[in-house]
Parts: C-alpha cells; structure tokens; sequence
C-alpha cells in the first residue's frame, strides 16, 4: 500500500509535489560567448563621416543673401539643411524652396535656383493684398463707378479687392460730365478715400421770338414755347422754333457745359408764299431772283409781300421775264408763252424738185432760206429716185447757216459707200447720224478731224504766253461730248456724290455740270464707264492714281487739247479759227453763253456790263445755243479738264499728228471759259489754264477714239 492510501486524511502528500528543475541540453555544446560592439570607433568614424560631410558642404555651397520688398520680411529656408550667418544662408547649388512672409503682403513659396557664385543676392518682391477704395459724390445721390473697366459699383461706396497700383476710375452720372481720374491704391488692405465733385454738362439757355409764343423744338423733340428757359445738354443741338403763319426758324446750337447762352431776339418770318410757273412749250429753265428753281412747270416758295422778277430761258426760244408778288401763304401763278428765237438757214440743193423736211415735217422746195428755232434740228431732203440725205443743223441767232447738198443716185451712193472707210461703230450707235449715246446717257458726235492752228497771235489782243502758235493735224476719227458731264451722270458712277452750293446758290440738280473734282477722278469715271460699255479702258490707274495711258484704246477718256481746239475753234470753210464762242467782237450781245453776268455782280469782283444770261453760278447743261459743230457750253458754264498734260510752252517741231500732248507733268490742261470769267482774255476760245484740284467752275466732258 502505498503512502496516498496509508494517509488519505493528509493534505499534500510528498509524492505529490512538482518542483522545477535546470534545463540541460541533450548535448555537451558549450554556450555562446556575448558580443561586444566597438563603440568608441564607430563614434570616431561617425564624427569624421560629418566633419567629412560638412567640409565637402561648405566647400560646394555658397552663400546666398535674400532682399525683400518690403524690407523686414520675414524669411525661412525650407530645406533640412540651411545654415545661415546673419542674413546669409549657406545652401548647396540647385532649386531651394525660400518662404517670404510680411503682414499686408501675400506670402511667397517658391523655389529659388541657386547658381555656382560663390557670393550671390537674390530679390523676393511681395505683391500687396487688395485695398479699398471709399468713393463719395457730389452734388448727385448716386452715380456709377468703373475701375479700369473691371469693377463696377455704386457710389458712395467702399469698393474692395482693388488690386495695388495706378488704376484708372471713371465717374458717371446723368446730366454729369464724366470725370475720370488716377487713383495709386496702396493696397495692403488700407481704406483710401476720392470724394468727386461732378460737373453739370449743360447749359442754361434762353431764347425769346418775335412774335412769342413759338414752339421749341431741340433735336426734333417739342419741350416748350417762347419766351424760352431751360437747361440743355452739351453739344451740337439742332433747334426749331415754329409758329403758325411764319416760317420756321432753324439753327444749330453749339451748346458748352456751364456757360449760360442767352440769344438775341429771334424775329420771326411771315411764312413764305409760292409762285407756280408754267411754260409753253414746257422745260424751260426758270430762275427766281437768282436761284435757279428747275424745268417748268416748277411750284416754288418765295418771300412773301415781295416783288420777285422769274427769268425763263429754253434754248431755241426767247428769254422771257415775269415779275409777282404774293402774300403770305398764297400761291401766285405764271403762265408765259415763249416766243421762239428764230435764225435763218438757207439750203441749197441739187437736182431741183427735191422736198425739205424739218423735224419730220414736210417744209416744202428744198431750195429755200427757212427761220427755225435755234435749237437742234434734223434736217432732210427727198427726192424721188435719189438717196434722201438727212442732218442735224442748229441754227444760231444772228449767223445764216448754208448747208448745200447735192443728192445721189443708188448708183452713185453704193460707189460713195465702197470708197469710203467708216469709223468704228460705237456702244448705243443708232439714232440720229454720227451719234453715239453711252450707258449712261452721254450723246457723243463723230468727227474726223483735220488740221488746226492752235494758240494764238503774238498781236492777238488779251493773248497770254503760254499760248504757243503751233499746228496740229487730227488724223484718227474721234466721238466728242455733246454736253458737260452732269451731276447725274457722275452720280451714276458714284451714288453719294453731291455738290455744294456756290456763293449759297444750289447746283447740286441733276442736269448742272459736275465741278469740284479732280482731274484723276474724271479719269476714273471714264474707265468705269468704258466698262460699263464693254470697251477697253483708255487709263492705266492704280489706288486711284494714274499711271498710264493706253493710246491704242478706244475707250472713253478727256478729250485732247487739240480735240478741244479743233471743235471749239475749227470753222467750215475758213483758214482762220474761231476767237470767241459767239460771232462777232467782245464783250458777248444777247444771250452767248453763261459768263460773269450782271446775276453775280453781288459776289464777282468783274462782271461783263450790261449783260445778263440768267444764271449767277452754272447752268443746266445745254441752257445756251450749241457752237457751229453741234457742240453745248465750249464757252461758258464750265471750263473743262483736257487729257494733257499742262505745258506753258508746248512743243513746236512741226506739225504733230494727234497729239496727247506731254508725256508727264505737274498739273493738267484746262480749257474754255466758265460762269465766273468776264475779262476778254479769259474768255477767248485760245486761253489755257492748268491745275490740280477740283475747283467750282471747273467740270469736263468726256471723248474717245471712233477706231
């Protein structure tokens, strides 16, 4: 039995006890030595490692000084390692993150590069934060405040975020002149103070009538009646005033901010009365006083309780003169049967038997002297068993025109025809024979020229120097203008065309002359015109100069001075060329053609005395009878710009054929007297005159070459 059961009352037997005992490996290995570190000589070695290290960075860095704007920046490297002396870093080449810091200024973090100088300063300039702007006004509430054309608010305010710097401020208000100022916001978040004081941008005005009570309009708009006050804007102000059984009165204010304008008295006038004028036949150009009204029948306002003398003139009858006088409001009438102007022309014509037609209408024997009108005419003569022959005669008052024919048979036309050698047919030919008619309405006449004696005699009395005796020979046919270029021609080539008035009368109508232009701007008419008739165009222009001429083209372009010349001055049978563009001596009897006259003694220094044509300034194309050749207005009206050239002494080597005159120059030939012309030298059909510029008595007609 063992000891647990021989003792079961005993707690903790000693067989039950469990003590721990040394653990022995299985093996007799001996234990591992402990391991001792060489702490002394790793502390040596890491201590020359950063000496080592050090002396290699203070040998490759470099000091690096930092200025800021402001001054007294606070300034932090951020890098593990920045040494710094003072104000001086230590930092090794290369991109180094620098933070700059100062109250009112926004913070810099950037990178700065560090270079290889040894000794090196780099600027950090800070930018301000935003400031305030406190704007106050006067004498308005409110007005609107711009600030560089960014910010906008109402004043009186506090503007903020206004970025530091010089910013331009702008204040507006209605019925204020703008005001507009240079402000230096200093930023940093300071409050800065503008107090501006807007200007009134009118003026008071005041305006009284005779009689009052007249209504006020300012730039269309009704705002009161005489006697007048109020305040108006600065400016060009157009003002009415109106009342009834007056006329209305108009003028353009010039009104200036702040300066009071207090107009004299305006007087009122009776309102006008009109004269209605009718002509038979109709179409006769009618002046009153010594404004031309235009074509009866014409209706027309004049100054009442006024006697006003109206000149009627049509060509190929007499000048005719009425004198009226109506009251306010009424409305006169003027009826005038024209007489016509008569002048003979005596046909002879062979064989006998043959019937004269005028116009159409059988006149009967050929062979006789006949008074027609003295305006153009289409003349023919029949016979039968001959070719009838038929042409446009115009009479002229005082000159008995002979015109001898002789008519052929079939046989005798058809050889005339062969031998012959016709011009070029022209753009619009048909119609009336040897005339042409252009796109827009210009007629041109066929002529063939021949010799002619240019300038004049150094015995010639009036005879000026630049006019050279010399002869010219015109071998190529050529179309010449019947009339002078009008305004409504030119405005078919240039729409906005107008012309100004001359010495207040008006001659921008449709059928008076074009004047004012330059002779560059003629030229161009006539290129676009050659265009616009499918022929080649005669000027070479380029950026509206001209540089050139085509003389082989057969466009239309200025006629030549010798053109000129040979029409104005050539007479059939007869050696000698014309002196004036009338018959006989100077100074001009009856009605020649629209010089100088008594109608603008008011504003003409020399006028021709006791001659009146009607017409102040110019007239209608076509107002006064035609030359010998068919040709309207050679003297008078208009002078006209010539294709030449301008030469004081022009070439005299023998007799030049067609001659384009010189080859360049200054200024441009101008030939044949105007409206404003009086003295017999300016008005002999030799005078030349040159320029450059447009001018008020200068137009042109247009010509061309036939082949």
């Amino acid at each position: 039995m063992n000891q647990r059961e021989s003792n079961p009352n005993s707690q903790h037997d000693s067989a039950d006890i469990i003590e721990p005992i040394k653990f022995r490996p299985a093996s007799a290995a001996p234990p591992l030595p402990r391991i001792k570190l060489p702490w002394a000589q790793t502390l040596v070695a890491l201590i020359v490692l950063v000496g080592v290290w050090g002396a290699w960075y203070v040998i490759t860095a470099r000091s690096v000084s930092i200025v800021t704007d402001p001054p007294g920046a606070i300034v932090t490297v951020d890098e593990l390692v920045a040494p710094s002396i003072r104000e001086h870093w230590v930092l090794r080449p290369g991109p180094r993150r620098f933070i700059v810091e100062a109250e009112g200024y926004w913070r810099f973090a950037d990178d700065i590069v560090i270079t290889n100088e040894t000794l090196q300063t780099h600027e950090v300039k800070l930018k301000p934060l935003p400031g305030k702007l406190k704007v106050e006004i006067t004498p308005v509430a409110s007005a609107t405040v711009v600030i560089d054309e960014l910010l906008t608010a109402e004043a009186p305010t506090i503007i903020g975020n206004i970025e530091a710097g010089a910013r331009e401020v702008t204040v507006t208000a209605d019925r204020y002149l703008p005001f507009t100022t240079v402000v230096e916001i200093e930023g940093r978040g300071i409050e800065q103070a503008l107090v501006v004081d807007l200007k009134p941008a009118w003026a008071e005005v005041t305006i009284n009538s005779e009689p009052q009570g007249a209504s006020v309009s300012v730039d269309d708009e009704t705002i009161g009646t005489t006697p007048f006050q109020s305040e108006l804007m600065q400016g060009q102000r157009a003002v009415t005033l109106s009342l009834d059984g007056y006329k209305p009165w108009q003028r353009t204010l010039k009104v200036v901010a702040g300066q009071a304008l207090d107009l004299p008295p305006v007087l009122l006038a009776k309102a006008d009365g009109y004269v209605n004028v009718t002509t038979t036949p109709s179409g006769a150009s009618v002046t009153i006083g010594k404004l031309y009204k235009g074509q009866s029948p014409v209706k027309s306002p004049v100054t009442p309780d006024k006697k006003h003398k109206i000149s009627i003139l049509k060509e190929g009858y007499s000048p005719a003169t009425r004198t009226i006088s109506v009251t306010s409001g009424e409305t006169g009438s003027v009826s005038v049967e024209l007489k016509p102007e008569l002048a003979q022309v005596q046909v002879i014509s062979t064989p006998e038997g043959a019937e004269l037609f005028i116009d159409g209408q059988s006149r009967g024997d050929a062979n006789q002297t006949i008074k027609l009108p003295t305006h153009e005419h289409e003349l023919e003569i029949r016979k039968a068993g001959y070719v009838s022959y038929s042409t446009n005669v115009t009479p002229r008052k005082g000159i008995r025109k002979r015109i001898k024919v002789r008519l052929k048979t079939p046989d005798e036309a058809v050889a005339s025809k062969t031998q012959a050698k016709p011009a070029a047919a022209a753009p619009g030919a048909g119609g009336r024979k040897g005339i042409v008619k252009t796109a827009v309405g210009q007629e041109l006449k066929l002529f063939r020229g021949g010799p002619i004696k240019m300038g004049s005699s150094r015995r010639e009395s009036g005879r000026r120097a630049n006019e050279v005796l010399r002869e010219a020979n015109l071998v190529r046919p050529f179309y010449f203008g019947l009339k002078e270029v009008t305004n409504g021609d030119f405005r078919q080539f240039l729409a906005n065309h107008r012309t100004e008035p001359i010495n207040g009368v008006d001659v921008n109508g449709d059928l008076n002359p074009v004047v004012n232009l330059a002779w560059e701007r003629a030229a161009m008419f006539c290129n676009w015109l050659s265009r616009k008739d499918s022929l080649p165009v005669f000027y070479q222009i380029k950026n509206g100069k001209v540089l050139g001429i085509n003389p082989a083209a057969i466009g239309y372009r200025l006629p030549t001075e010798a053109e000129w010349a040979w029409v104005a001055r050539s007479a059939p049978n007869s050696t000698e060329p014309f002196k004036f563009p009338w018959a006989g001596k100077f100074p001009p009897r009856g009605r020649s053609g629209n010089y100088a006259d008594q109608a603008a003694s008011g504003f003409l220094g020399n006028v021709i005395a006791d001659y009146t044509d009607g017409f102040p300034v110019t007239a209608p194309v076509g107002s006064f009878p035609a030359s010998l050749h068919g040709i309207y207005d050679l003297g008078g009206n208009v002078s006209e710009w010539v294709n030449d050239y301008y030469s004081a002494a022009p070439s005299q080597s023998g007799i030049e054929q067609d001659p384009l005159g010189p080859r360049r120059g200054e200024s441009h030939v101008i030939r044949g007297s105007n409206w404003a012309q009086a003295s017999e030298t300016e008005l002999r059909l030799a005078y030349r005159d040159s320029g450059k510029a447009g001018r008020d008595d200068v137009g042109f007609r247009i010509a061309r070459y036939a082949q």
